[in-house]
């Protein structure tokens, strides 16, 4: 498994969990994705959305569940948030780093199944992948 750097901040690092290369060689990665896709429906939300990660990385965890928090019951997860409904997945490793899984579009109270479990599942599989030696952090391509 392969994770992308996403923010190198002063406090934090941010990472996106990536798949398997694409036929021109690229990598697959659920959480760029969504931010490709939703540049062109939401700009202004993905605006907010990259200023919060900056933040973050740069500053820690704000303290304002509207933009950031932990979900009750779902085994670590995190998740950060813009007022447009825009929703990105996480967790926790190694106390200074956040790991994004991928992004949804928030249309209802709670988060979806669906998006919770394809969470966890990516949540799990990181941890299996870097307890067998087998994770790789790419490094930045600056």
């Amino acid at each position: 498994m392969k994770t992308l750097l996403i923010r190198d901040g002063e406090r934090l690092a941010i990472r996106a969990i990536a798949g398997s290369a694409d036929e021109s060689g690229r990598d697959r990665c659920a959480t760029l994705a969504f931010f490709q896709e939703h540049a062109k429906l939401r700009p202004k939300e993905v605006v907010k959305l990259s200023a919060l990660l900056t933040r973050v990385a740069n500053d820690g965890l704000p303290n304002d569940t509207n933009i950031f928090k932990e979900l009750k019951g779902e085994d670590g997860l995190c998740e950060f948030k813009t007022s447009g409904g825009l929703r990105l997945l996480c967790f926790w490793d190694e106390g200074s780093l956040i790991v994004t899984t991928h992004g949804y579009l928030k249309d209802k109270q709670k988060a979806p199944k669906r998006e919770l479990d394809r969470a966890q599942n990516l949540r799990r599989d990181y941890f299996t992948n870097k307890e067998r030696g087998e994770l790789y952090h790419a490094p930045s391509r600056n």
